[in-house]
């Protein structure tokens, strides 16, 4: 704060010094030359020097304060079209199952890499802090909790003081997966190591997929959006399906080395670890243990 008036200061120092410039040149327009015509040339041309400078920056000023207003009218049209999208993003639970011990994945969530950060066109965006690769696969199988607590958020050594909205999540026996060349693997977990082995005997009943809204106007205001879908594969029967939406508010600003799809928000909301887990803990409403 104190390098910031600092700056103010300087920069209004060097303003009235270019002003006492100006009103010196001047006297001494007026003053120096005998001849009259000499006198009024000489004042003229002080004044058209001088005037350069505060006609170069009154322009740009209009340009930066221009910029200024395409970002905003850009940013409310982003908002706008972010709030008639979240009017579809919502979680449909038509069926759900007891003793799922095993999953069938259709397909799974790239791994992330930086420069997916910058990428309005990223293809996972929708659910920008959710493990891909093999943490998504491992997120089915371990278990894991999630605990919100009251205040500033850190842990208190009271239970009474945490959140009731905590989560516990039971991680299936297997999981099946669907190889790009249609191939099937079980995967499971043994000691703490994830193990792939050809499958045999039956696959899952039920399955796990997702797909990437296609959206080009809304990938152009940063936008993004997926749908989960679990589907009974024994009578073909959907089960329940989840759309989520996100929006990166500084639409992909990286300015102070920011990483745009981290800046996010989402709705349905997330918060916290619970945005690292999005798909899982909605499977596992409806496919229970």
């Amino acid at each position: 704060m104190r390098d910031y008036w600092l700056t103010q200061s300087l920069l209004q120092a060097v303003g009235w010094g270019y002003v006492l410039a100006v009103v010196i040149a001047l006297l001494l327009a007026g003053w120096a030359p005998r001849r009259g015509k000499v006198k009024v040339l000489a004042v003229l041309a002080v004044l058209v020097v001088a005037s350069i400078l505060p006609i170069k920056g009154y322009r740009q000023y209009r340009e930066q304060q221009q910029i200024v207003q395409e970002r905003k009218e850009r940013y409310q049209k982003a908002l706008a079209l972010f709030q008639e999208r979240c009017k579809t993003a919502e979680e449909t639970i038509y069926q759900t199952a007891g003793g799922v011990r095993n999953i069938l994945l259709l397909n799974v969530r790239s791994d992330r890499v930086d420069k997916d950060y910058f990428d309005a066109n990223w293809a996972d965006a929708a659910l920008p802090n959710q493990f891909g690769g093999k943490e998504y696969v491992l997120g089915f199988l371990k278990s894991w909790r999630i605990e919100r607590f009251q205040g500033n958020g850190s842990k208190k050594a009271d239970d009474k003081s945490r959140d009731l909205d905590s989560y516990s999540y039971h991680g299936y026996d297997s999981v099946d997966i669907k190889q790009a060349d249609g191939v099937l693997y079980r995967y499971r977990l043994k000691d703490d190591q994830l193990v792939k082995t050809p499958m045999q005997g039956d696959v899952a009943r039920y399955s796990v997929s997702h797909e990437n809204i296609s959206d080009p106007v809304g990938r152009e205001y940063w936008i993004a959006g997926t749908t989960v879908i679990i589907t009974d594969t024994k009578n073909d029967r959907v089960m329940a399906k989840k759309t989520w939406y996100s929006f990166e508010r500084g639409l992909g600003n990286r300015s102070g080395e920011r990483m745009p799809w981290l800046f996010a928000v989402s709705c349905p909301e997330q918060r916290g670890h619970e945005s690292r887990y999005p798909t899982h803990i909605f499977v596992r409403k409806v496919l229970k243990d």
